[in-house]
């Protein structure tokens, strides 16, 4: 029979929080981070409602809440930038060509 007190549920939530805040320093897969934070929210909150349901503590699930949440505010705040700089450098780039090729 299937013992379902959230217990598993709040693991994940924790570990991919870890794994989303983690992931959100780094600029090139920052956007894993992204997933893993939503992912580990999901989680981390079916875990927190299972394990009330079952009357066990929930003290992992709020965990994997927390650090998802600030996993995934990392992470978003790093695709945005790391988006906004692709866009300088292209425009640069595109600028650039076009004051070289007046010159030829």
């Amino acid at each position: 029979m299937e013992n379902n007190n959230g217990k598993g549920l709040s693991i994940a939530g924790l570990v991919l929080g870890i794994v989303a805040v983690l992931l959100s320093f780094f600029s090139f897969i920052n956007i894993l981070g992204l997933v893993l934070a939503i992912v580990g929210l999901v989680c981390a909150l079916k875990g927190s409602k299972a394990a009330k349901a079952a009357g066990e503590p929930t003290g992992m699930a709020t965990a994997g809440l927390v650090l998802s949440i600030v996993g995934l505010v990392f992470a978003g705040i790093g695709v945005l930038t790391c988006t906004i700089c692709a866009s300088c450098v292209a425009c640069a780039a595109a600028d650039s060509l076009d004051s070289l090729s007046s010159f030829y």
